[in-house]
Formats: structure tokens, sequence, C-alpha cells
């Protein structure tokens, strides 16, 4: 499996580290680098994020963050 480009600004030390940031950034099924979405809801003060594959059409993660 070839993974794309590491589209990530901070230097990976470690073979772990690049790893991990393989894993977040790249589909688990194919490799192609994720897309993320967000949608800010200013009333609740929340931006929902969610990651997913364009080429296996599969979500991968969602996650709410809460604005400060």
């Amino acid at each position: 499996m070839e993974y794309s480009k590491i589209n990530y600004f901070e230097k990976a030390d470690t073979p772990k580290h690049r790893e991990f940031i393989i894993s977040q950034n790249n589909c688990i099924l194919c490799g192609t680098v994720l897309e993320l979405k967000h949608i800010a809801d200013r009333d609740s003060d929340e931006v929902k994020e969610e990651a997913f594959c364009t080429h296996c059409d599969v979500k991968t993660r969602a996650k709410t963050h809460i604005l400060n």
C-alpha cells in the first residue's frame, strides 16, 4: 500500500510518530489522504469535524470540539 504525501507540518522523529500521523491522515483501507469537513454551530459553540475517504466513501471519524 503506497501512502500519499502527509500534509502535516510537525517533524515526525520516530517511526511510531509517523505511523500515528499516517493513521490519522490516510484511509486505513486504501491509503488515500482523508478529506476533512468542519461544521460550526455558533449557537452551541461547537465545531463538528468529520474525516472521510473520497475513494472508499467511508467516514473514518467524527469529533465535536468546544469553542472557547
